[in-house]
């Protein structure tokens, strides 16, 4: 009679599948932890702009207000000489509620991957993110100027609000199969901070473009010193910049001090 060999003793192949498992697991977990820090790292720099956006005055007298709202605002208060491409929607009524939802929608992927079940617990918050920030963004990605832009972030918005009901179907019907509702919810999360992630992707390209420019000719390529065309006759003009102000302070204060406070357990045990 043969004897079964015991799961925990050693065979000839149990060290290398153990060291194989052991690198899948090390390339992995890194993975996850250089995407979180690149989540929380746009969120960061997105709101290195704020105070930027509320000090414009579309009506100024400022070299910079004459000239128009550009991308990467902070990067011209950086950077001496830096100038980009012009914007055509306002600071406030698009630009700082774009920042409050699109990063509760990053942070929100980011705690998902440090703490799995709260990608189920917190869903339904992060779905609801996901379509406000996309139904928000909608008439300012159709009125970009390049037929291709215009094209792709209009279909990435669309994209967003898909996969954000298809996660609330995920929900709904979790109980019946929560292994594949699991994997459903970590592609619909995954689909929609790719969409999130994707005006980050074009700015950093952009500045990418801008220093190689730098770096070639010596001087920071110029963008005229007028405004967009457009600028201050999109959708979002049709209110005064102090609505675009409440609702960015109201959701920091909502979403971002108070329910996180309220979700706070103190454990005073030695």
């Amino acid at each position: 009679m043969y004897k079964a060999i015991p799961s925990n003793q050693n065979t000839p192949f149990a060290g290398s599948q153990d060291a194989h498992l052991n690198d899948e697991t090390f390339v992995a977990m890194t993975a996850r932890k250089v995407l979180i820090f690149f989540l929380f790292f746009l969120s960061a720099w997105n709101f290195t702009k704020v105070g930027y956006y509320m000090q414009f005055n579309p009506l100024g007298d400022s070299e910079y207000e004459k000239g128009g709202l550009t991308g990467s605002i902070n990067l011209y208060y950086w950077l001496d000489g830096f100038r980009s491409s012009k914007l055509h929607s306002p600071a406030c009524n698009f630009l700082l509620v774009h920042i409050s939802f699109g990063s509760t929608v990053l942070v929100m992927m980011a705690l998902s991957l440090i703490k799995t079940k709260w990608r189920r617990k917190y869903g339904w918050w992060f779905f609801t993110s996901t379509n406000l920030l996309a139904f928000h963004t909608i008439p300012a990605a159709w009125g970009m100027n390049k037929k291709p832009l215009q094209y792709l972030f209009t279909f990435t918005c669309v994209w967003c609000i898909v996969s954000a009901f298809f996660g609330y179907k995920t929900l709904k019907n979790y109980d019946k199969d929560p292994v594949k509702a699991e994997k459903h919810l970590l592609i619909e999360y995954s689909l929609i901070t790719l969409g999130a992630y994707g005006a980050g992707f074009a700015e950093f390209s952009g500045i990418g473009a801008k220093v190689k420019y730098r770096l070639a000719e010596g001087v920071w390529k110029h963008y005229g010193d007028t405004p967009d065309p457009k600028f201050g006759h999109s959708v979002y003009d049709m209110l005064p910049e102090k609505v675009g102000m409440t609702i960015f302070f109201a959701w920091m204060a909502i979403v971002w001090f108070l329910w996180p406070v309220k979700l706070l357990k103190i454990d005073t045990r030695v």
